[in-house]
């Protein structure tokens, strides 16, 4: 009798010590990782919900649905095979090369799934030449990469496997689970007392909160409320990434360098194209209202000429001012799009850019040219916004807040760029932002159809150490995204992701050598 109940003490103490083992990690683990909120059908969803969610459901589609990870089992670039569909022994100039990408994993058998995130583009490094091909996923390890031939010479093609379906799969799920990569920090100051308190995306019902909300645009921001202080008090902003991470060790181990952003092998060498016609084609210069195309172009010494349409070069001074007299153009984006700004004023001598609120890289920029009456503003498009030094909350406004606030005019231009910043943040918040941002350019050309906007894609680079939360793949969804919401407007486009990935840019901030290509088709827009 006294060992049973001996034993049954024993046996309840560890069924006690288990269960307060397991609510202590469960409450450990929510220090960190946050559920993405969702809406269930049986809510009454907005217009504007029932928009995000569609978009969702069609990202979700294309993202292959992987729970056993296994390194061994997930795909190898070097294992894999590049194949020509009908070859040849020479093309044409303007002929379409469609070359089969059949996947393996590491233990050589064929993948029967697909959604690994290619990059591929075609090169003559003698002739500076380069343009991109444009990837379709058969679902089942197999991929076509469409090519269209721009000049002729001999040919490389290359075929880059970024990531593997199943890092796909993690980076996709990690997003859009939590809200935990980014740290928002609040400022407020009420008269002499400076308090800093926690901010972000997700409401804490745990705790006293400041809302800063956009009922109309259903954007809502939130503070933890500092004791004793008006939520008017909040003045400054700044994020930061807290190097926490969502992915498993299965998963990590899928992004080593040594196995990530690797060469198919081509084992069908170069091709060779020649001119079979000697018909000289004069493409129309390019316009606003054009489609966005892929590829959208090509580079040939160091030249980007379009895809149907011709681009006008402005490089000297005399070309520029009268381009851009009496101009007001409005950069609202990020730092790619601030580059504009400084390319700009290096070859237009007489546009002073100052900064009206400080040295701040992320702080507005205004360049003025009061002889030809020439303005050229920069603003950050806001939260997310990733700045480590603080910045301004009270004059922020979204994109579609600074659109309603233009009148607009045939003299004026709004150039639009949003994407790196949100990559660390669940996707929902750059579909609204960009579903409201259409919204706002749908009102401005009802009130001024004249007013010129062109749309600057996201660049296709990443910074490598931060895979996790700046992968390329993000930056390919967004671009999905926003070829979907933008395609019926009468806007310009800027396909930077395609000259980038063409350029073999795998970096955010590519040079000016590069960035002069895309203040070139700003400048065909609107001169």
């Amino acid at each position: 009798m006294y060992q049973m109940k001996c034993g049954f003490i024993m046996t309840l103490a560890v069924i006690i010590i288990m269960v307060l083992s397991f609510l202590f990690n469960i409450s450990k683990h929510q220090v960190c990782r946050y559920i993405v909120p969702v809406v269930s059908p049986s809510e009454n969803m907005s217009e504007l919900q029932i928009q995000v969610n569609t978009f969702l459901d069609q990202i979700n589609k294309i993202v292959p649905r992987i729970n056993d990870i296994q390194k061994n089992k997930s795909t190898c670039a070097r294992n894999s095979k590049l194949t020509i569909i009908n070859p040849k022994d020479k093309y044409c100039v303007g002929d379409i090369l469609i070359v089969q990408v059949d996947m393996f994993d590491y233990l050589r058998k064929r993948k029967s799934y697909g959604g690994d995130f290619l990059k591929a583009r075609i090169s003559s490094p003698e002739f500076s030449a380069a343009a991109s091909g444009k990837v379709e996923d058969f679902k089942n390890g197999t991929y076509h990469i469409h090519f269209t031939l721009f000049w002729e010479g001999k040919i490389l093609v290359s075929v880059f496997l970024f990531y593997p379906s199943e890092g796909v799969a993690a980076l996709w799920n990690a997003r859009n689970s939590w809200y935990g990569y980014i740290a928002y920090t609040g400022k407020f100051i009420n008269q002499n007392k400076k308090i800093e308190t926690k901010c972000g995306f997700e409401r804490d019902n745990s705790k006293e909160l400041c809302e800063y909300a956009d009922h109309r645009d259903e954007e809502y921001f939130f503070c933890v409320k500092p004791w004793n202080i008006s939520c008017d008090s909040f003045t400054e902003i700044r994020g930061s990434f807290t190097k926490q991470s969502y992915l498993t060790k299965e998963s990590r181990s899928l992004f080593d360098k040594t196995d990530i952003r690797l060469e198919i092998p081509n084992a069908f060498g170069n091709i060779m194209v020649v001119n079979c016609s000697n018909n000289l084609i004069l493409n129309p210069r390019c316009k606003i209202g054009m489609e966005l195309k892929y590829p959208s172009g090509h580079f040939i010494k160091n030249a980007w000429y379009p895809n149907g349409c011709s681009i006008q070069t402005y490089r000297s001074t005399d070309e520029l001012n009268r381009c851009m007299q009496g101009k007001l153009i409005y950069l609202f984006g990020d730092s790619t799009l601030r580059q504009w700004i400084y390319n700009l004023q290096s070859n237009v001598k007489t546009l002073t850019v100052f900064s009206p609120y400080g040295d701040g890289w992320a702080s507005q920029l205004l360049g003025i040219d009061l002889k030809r009456n020439i303005m050229v503003r920069w603003k950050r498009h806001t939260r997310p916004f990733l700045s480590g030094a603080y910045q301004s909350f009270r004059e922020e406004r979204t994109i579609p807040r600074e659109i309603d606030l233009i009148g607009g005019h045939k003299n004026t231009v709004i150039v639009l760029n949003i994407g790196v910043h949100f990559r660390p943040h669940p996707l929902h918040l750059y579909i609204r932002r960009i579903i409201n941002i259409q919204r706002a350019l749908k009102r401005l050309f009802l009130r001024s159809p004249e007013t010129k906007v062109i749309i600057k894609t996201e660049h296709s680079g990443e910074n490598e150490k931060e895979y996790e939360i700046n992968s390329s793949f993000h930056g390919y969804v967004h671009y999905l995204i926003m070829e979907q919401i933008f395609k019926d407007l009468n806007v310009g486009f800027v396909n930077a992701w395609d000259m980038t990935n063409a350029f073999n840019s795998n970096i955010i901030h590519p040079p000016n050598t590069y960035i002069q290509h895309e203040v070139d088709m700003l400048m065909t827009y609107i001169c």
